[in-house]
């Protein structure tokens, strides 16, 4: 009888699972035998560090979806994007410009590279997927189907992420949540909710409608900015920390200056945040350390130390430093001798790191 019993259970589960199987193969048809969709993705991306939740609206039109390059029309509060006959162009009108790839090798890595590429529904269902269960949204029952984008190991330490897919009764993906785990436990979950679907069957081609009066600039113009180099005199400056007090950088004076640049966004940063608030981390006294979040608000800085003993200057919501200083990404060092000029320019963590390490033993 339990044999009986245990042969029905495992054809009840088998029968269930197969019973999930059209669900995906549904969407995929709904999705690729379409000529032309339109769909609203909105994302989060929770910060972990400061309790703050970044939020992106898009509006998405994909023409040809089956295709691998497809063209694509999208647009939010302040920007348009057209793609089409490999061409690339952004319209940003709060800045009245038009933005494009001088070069088409850097035009299609950014394409690839996109959000849009990366987990729009059309990419999602090329991807192999395991079904996991049958789940509630907003009262709804949804399939959810999960696979992992990738196993990495850090420092002793193992990073996996997962993609999670929710299709919903009417065949079309709603949700997406890709989550990360450190040694098993879940770290950040970015969340995208696709919603305003629209199928059509009829082919339809859209044209590049792109402002007379705006300027004209090129993306790789605008990488101009580079991190100062060894030997380069720093100028002096004055600035007000997250708590309040003066903070003066002479660059005449008996000690020489770590000068770390930052964000509360980054990864990387977060490294060698977790490093100087360490305690094995003690510089001597003949070198002292500020460092700036200069694309932070003072609000994101502040909670990003909450409960931490920070014992140096932090400095936040000064671009004008970050422009002076030539900093073109995150973290960036400089180390800043007597006499005001910079002996070391490191970039990255895995420069930074050991440097730091270096100064302390450990």
């Amino acid at each position: 009888m339990k044999k009986i019993i245990s042969i029905f259970l495992l054809l009840f589960n088998i029968a269930k699972l197969c019973a999930q199987v059209p669900d995906l193969e549904k969407a995929k048809r709904k999705y690729f035998q379409a000529n032309v969709i339109s769909y609203k993705t909105t994302a989060y991306y929770p910060n972990p560090e400061t309790d703050a939740t970044s939020v992106f609206s898009v509006l998405y039109t994909v023409y040809k979806p089956q295709n691998k390059d497809f063209e694509f029309y999208s647009k939010n509060e302040t920007s348009e994007e057209f793609y089409k006959n490999n061409f690339y162009y952004e319209v940003n009108h709060s800045e009245k410009t038009i933005y494009e790839y001088e070069n088409k090798e850097n035009q299609n890595a950014a394409i690839t590279s996109s959000r849009l590429r990366q987990f729009g529904p059309t990419t999602l269902l090329k991807q192999k997927w395991s079904f996991i269960d049958e789940t509630q949204i907003d009262g709804k029952i949804h399939s959810h189907y999960s696979n992992i984008e990738s196993i990495d190991h850090y420092e002793g330490k193992e990073i996996k992420v997962e993609f999670h897919i929710y299709i919903s009764g009417n065949f079309t993906i709603s949700k997406l949540e890709r989550k990360s785990f450190v040694d098993g436990k879940l770290g950040q979950t970015v969340t995208y909710l696709f919603s305003n679907y629209i199928f059509y069957d009829k082919t339809t081609n859209f044209k590049v409608l792109l402002p007379q009066n705006y300027a004209l600039k090129y993306y790789e113009r605008q990488d101009s900015m580079k991190p100062l180099a060894k030997n380069t005199e720093v100028p002096n400056f004055k600035a007000v920390d997250i708590t309040g007090k003066s903070v003066f950088f002479n660059s005449k004076k008996e000690k020489q200056t770590l000068l770390l640049f930052s964000s509360t966004n980054c990864g990387y940063s977060k490294i060698i945040s977790d490093h100087i608030l360490s305690s094995g981390f003690k510089l001597n006294s003949q070198t002292e350390l500020i460092n700036i979040f200069g694309s932070d608000p003072k609000i994101y800085a502040t909670k990003y130390f909450v409960n931490k003993e920070v014992k140096f200057p932090v400095i936040s919501d000064r671009k004008d430093l970050e422009k002076q200083f030539g900093i073109n990404g995150y973290p960036i060092l400089y180390l800043i001798d007597e006499n005001g000029i910079i002996k070391e320019t490191l970039d990255g963590s895995s420069q930074i790191l050991p440097f730091l390490k270096s100064l302390t033993g450990k």
